[in-house]
């Protein structure tokens, strides 16, 4: 009976914060019960039926096991990584709105993001003119932006799917997650940093820098080239230090008001202060500062929330993926990546925001095309596996100069010396951890 008590103390849950509960009847099998009640996605642990999300009128939405699991791919084999749980698109029909399972082609996104960086970084720092050099600059904050959004989206995902499964955000859980995601690659390269410091191979780090990128405050203390990317990290932290809680603590229903309200006010905040120049637009800090850039995350959050919770929205979503070029939305985005700044400074980042939540959407909702066919190469998707540790180490190599290292410095080297350092981490520490990591998830 204890099975049951739970099951109607998760009824009296939803009734308290407005939610309906539903009953769910499942056919009888040989081995198992004839019927569970399932409220809110809520199972008893006496149950062997699959897990069930009960929704509103979208219908169920089921959570495939092991999906998140070690598979095996033609080209290489990892271990799913907990942020891989995303909302895709139901295969049968759109009445049957989406389902929570891994999307291949959102690794290759990952992929490209990286690809930016790296490509960006090679030119920024070379001897090339110095409008090349702004090319980079700017290639290499485009992918440092799809990886916000595409964070925001998968985050929030594992966020609701866990909300609607239990009733409840485990808020420890999720920080411990977090940090065995994060903590053991970049306790890593902080220590190869902390030892080359001390031979005198790093010169331009200040040792306050190093505890700050390590308790996730690199966007507000720091000078150095070889830890200045630790400011996307930091800043990532920083908004899942906060989202959680906001997300745990507020009705289901309002989750999505509160955070397309969130993200509309960093955007008029942000293009206020540039505006009127509050602070020096050439600091950067209208880039890098939290209470002007969560808003490039939450866009992701905003997506998620809204292809589970509503149905409408799904529907038009999946007439407008349809209908535009995905090319001409790319297009719109390069070019307004390389001149937009100029045009509209206010308006930069808001814009770029949601031309890459259209992507991400597009990509999400595709069923075929060019674009789902590019983002779902394995090698693509492969360095978006290990784009994590590749991000950490390319820094030290392409943007860092001095003091100098030789061939181990100059491209090509320092390009394929990153990308082994980014294997042999992915592989030996990062992996360990994700297995490690399996032991605290909600399902």
């Amino acid at each position: 009976m204890g099975a049951f008590t739970q099951v109607f103390s998760r009824l009296d849950w939803q009734k308290r914060n407005g939610e309906e509960p539903r009953v769910r009847r499942f056919p009888q099998r040989q081995d198992d019960t004839q019927w569970m009640i399932a409220a809110g996605g809520y199972i008893g642990s006496r149950f062997r039926c699959p897990a069930v999300l009960c929704t509103r009128p979208t219908g169920c939405y089921s959570l495939p096991m092991g999906a998140h699991q070690e598979e095996q791919t033609p080209s290489h084999s990892y271990t799913r990584d907990t942020e891989e749980l995303e909302l895709s698109k139901s295969a049968s029909s759109s009445r049957e709105g989406y389902q929570f399972r891994y999307l291949p082609q959102l690794d290759g996104f990952r992929g490209l993001a990286v690809i930016l960086v790296l490509a960006g970084h090679v030119v920024e720092f070379s001897t090339l003119s110095i409008y090349w050099r702004r090319v980079g600059e700017v290639s290499a904050s485009l992918g440092v932006f799809l990886f916000f959004v595409l964070s925001g989206f998968l985050i929030t995902s594992l966020l609701y799917a866990e909300r609607r499964n239990t009733g409840s955000t485990r808020l420890r859980n999720f920080y411990i997650r977090r940090v065995l995601r994060l903590g053991p690659a970049l306790l890593l390269f902080l220590s190869v940093i902390v030892i080359l410091r001390s031979f005198g191979a790093i010169t331009d780090i200040p040792r306050y820098e190093i505890f700050a990128s390590l308790f996730y405050s690199r966007n507000f203390f720091g000078r150095s080239n070889s830890l200045a990317h630790l400011w996307s990290l930091s800043l990532e932290e920083q908004f899942y230090l906060c989202w959680p809680l906001v997300f745990s603590f507020t009705p289901l229903k309002k989750v999505f008001l509160v955070s397309v309200c969130a993200t509309a006010s960093i955007v008029i905040w942000r293009g206020l202060a540039i505006y009127f120049n509050f602070f020096d637009y050439g600091q950067g800090i209208y880039f890098v500062r939290p209470y002007f850039r969560f808003d490039s995350i939450l866009i992701g959050a905003c997506l998620a929330i809204a292809l589970v919770s509503r149905p409408e929205f799904l529907s038009h979503a999946r007439i407008a993926s349809r209908r535009l070029s995905v090319a001409l939305i790319w297009l719109v985005l390069i070019l307004w990546t390389l001149f937009g700044e100029s045009i509209c400074k206010p308006l930069y980042l808001s814009i770029q925001m949601v031309v890459v939540a259209l992507l991400l959407l597009q990509l999400v909702l595709a069923e075929g095309g060019w674009s789902l066919t590019f983002f779902s190469q394995p090698l693509l998707r492969y360095i978006g596996t290990i784009s994590y540790s590749l991000y950490l180490w390319q820094q030290i190599f392409l943007v860092t100069k001095t003091p100098n290292w030789g061939v181990l410095r100059r491209f090509p080297l320092n390009l394929f010396i990153s990308f082994g350092l980014a294997i042999l981490s992915y592989h030996f520490v990062e992996k360990p951890a994700l297995r490690l990591k399996e032991r605290f998830q909600f399902l």
